[in-house]
Parts: C-alpha cells; sequence; structure tokens
C-alpha cells in the first residue's frame, strides 16, 4: 500500500539538568518510519530547508521518499526537563504546508506539530486517499511568549467531517470536548462524522470506537522514552485497518507496535513486521483471556 504522512519534520532542543541535546524528529518522523518498516511504499510531505538535509537522508535510507518545501525556518522546539515539569517552547515554524502538493496514496495520515496542515489539505487529503487518519495534536497548541500551552479546538467539527480515523491521546481530551466521559466522548466525535476514534491512554492502553467499542491492552514492556508511541499507534492502526477493516485487530496491531518505540529513544527501535506480528499475536491471546473473544 501508499502511505503518505502530512506534518512539519522538527529540529527538538531537549535539556535536562546534566545536558542539553539536539534530535530531529516530529510525528512526520515517527510515522514515516513505522510505516516504511511495516513494508508500505512511504512518502512525506513536509516543510523546512536544508537545516534538515541530514536528517532526510536517514529518512531516505529507510526508503522513504520526502517532498520538502522550502521555507525559511525549520520548526524548532525546545522541550525543557530542567524544573518540576516539562516547558515546551517552539523557537521557530517552517509555517502552513502546501496542500496542492498531496499526491495520491492509499492511506493519508495528517501529523501535525503547530498548526501547519488547513483545512484545504484536509479536504485535498479526502479526494486524494481511500482512508484519511489524523492525529489532532497540532491543532490542540497555542503559543504564549513562545511557550507552547493548550487551547479549545473551536474548529474541529469542520475539520473532523472529513476525517475517517482521529487519534487522540488522553490529556487531550479536555481541548476537543467538554465532555469528561471517554466513551462519551468519542461518540461525540463519531457524530462529527469520524468513523473511528483510537483513544491512547498510556499504559492503561487504548480505547477503540467505532461500530463497536473495544479496550485494547497495552502491551507490558521496560519504557524508556515514550516518546513518538501515539504517532507509531496511530500509523500501524491506519495500516491494518486499510488491511482488514477489523478494529480489535488494528487496535491489538497497533498496540503491539508502539510497545517497541518506547524501549528506546527516538525512533531507533521502531519495530518490521515481523516482529510486531510476534507480538500482536501475544496481545490477542492476552484480549482473548480477559475478555473472552
Amino acid at each position: 500500500m501508499k502511505f503518505l504522512v502530512i506534518g512539519n519534520l522538527t529540529r527538538d532542543t531537549i535539556r535536562t539538568k546534566d545536558r542539553e541535546k539536539v534530535t530531529f524528529g516530529g510525528t512526520t518522523s515517527y510515522c514515516s518510519i513505522t510505516a516504511s518498516r511495516l513494508g508500505c511504499e512511504t512518502h512525506v510531505l513536509s516543510r523546512g530547508n536544508s537545516e534538515l538535509n541530514q536528517w532526510i537522508r536517514i529518512l531516505e535510507s529507510e526508503g522513504i521518499n520526502v517532498d520538502l518545501q522550502e521555507s525559511e525556518d525549520v520548526t524548532h522546539f525546545v522541550n525543557d526537563y530542567v524544573g518540576d515539569k516539562r516547558k515546551q517552547l517552539l523557537l521557530s515554524d517552517a509555517g502552513e504546508i502546501d496542500h496542492k502538493r498531496i499526491k495520491r496514496a492509499d492511506l493519508i495520515h495528517l501529523g501535525p506539530v503547530f498548526n501547519e496542515v488547513t483545512l484545504e489539505s484536509i479536504k485535498d487529503a479526502r479526494k486524494n486517499s481511500k482512508i484519511v487518519s489524523l492525529d489532532a495534536q497540532g491543532f490542540l497548541r497555542k503559543l504564549k511568549n513562545k511557550e507552547v500551552i493548550n487551547r479549545f479546538w473551536n474548529e474541529g467539527k469542520e475539520f473532523l467531517e472529513c476525517v475517517d480515523l482521529l487519534k487522540i491521546g488522553e490529556y487531550e481530551i479536555s481541548s476537543i470536548s467538554k465532555n469528561k466521559d471517554y466513551e462519551e466522548v468519542c461518540n461525540e466525535l463519531l457524530d462529527y462524522g469520524v468513523k473511528v476514534v483510537e483513544l491512547t491512554l498510556g499504559q492503561k492502553g487504548s480505547i477503540i470506537v467505532g461500530e463497536k467499542i473495544y479496550r485494547i491492552p497495552a502491551y507490558r514492556t521496560n519504557t524508556v522514552d515514550p516518546t513518538g508511541c501515539g504517532d507509531v499507534f496511530a500509523t500501524a492502526f491506519g495500516i491494518r485497518y486499510f488491511e482488514t477493516k477489523d478494529l480489535l485487530e488494528s487496535g491489538l496491531f497497533a498496540s503491539a507496535a508502539a510497545s517497541f518505540v518506547v524501549e528506546d529513544f527516538g525512533t531507533k527501535n521502531i519495530a518490521n513486521r515481523v516482529k510486531v506480528e510476534e507480538r500482536f499475536k501475544m496481545l490477542k491471546n492476552t484480549h482473548n483471556l480477559l475478555f473472552g473473544e
């Protein structure tokens, strides 16, 4: 299958009490590497400049095709862990991606990190793909003196009318709905036109809501770095859903895929399909024992 992910590649500065480290990533990086290692013909549509060249070469070495729109800046986040809580800053922003450069794909996943995906992009994705998948996080952010803070997504209903699969995290619910009950929030989003909601709950697993509701267990493993876990989950879910249209199987497969990335830093431990299938089978057995399905 042909997989296209749209969103800005990022430069990330990580500050701790002991050191400062610069890495490259973003939702688009995690999603594209996951799709490629799961056997998809993988494409990226992003925006930035030559500062990203070294990282783009790494993605290309994975067999990923990168279409980079030229921009004066790259999207540069600072994740500061020096204080009691993480403080995230946005030092520069590559800006909106040109929706006219969206090409046909079996599955298009929209992974904005800071409002770079427009309503026009989502409408064009709808026209050019069989399945449109969206991670809402990039629409739920605003700036206050360069600090990234949450905002309520008032425009969500209009965007979600064009979306098949929606991935949201537990801590994003308050920015997307005024309802606090998990299942009621998911049903509210389905009323907007979304076919399937993937609500990720970290080590508590996930809830998949579509024609039925499924509670998906997390694969128990040693978490080193949770960054990118949701991105891997959304990508793997979309790919399996495209292949099977089975909500339960897609959720279990996504949980298995996400369990690998947390075991190391960054994208190092994103697994291939053979490894994911092994953990998928174990999770499926666990689910059958817990829920008798």
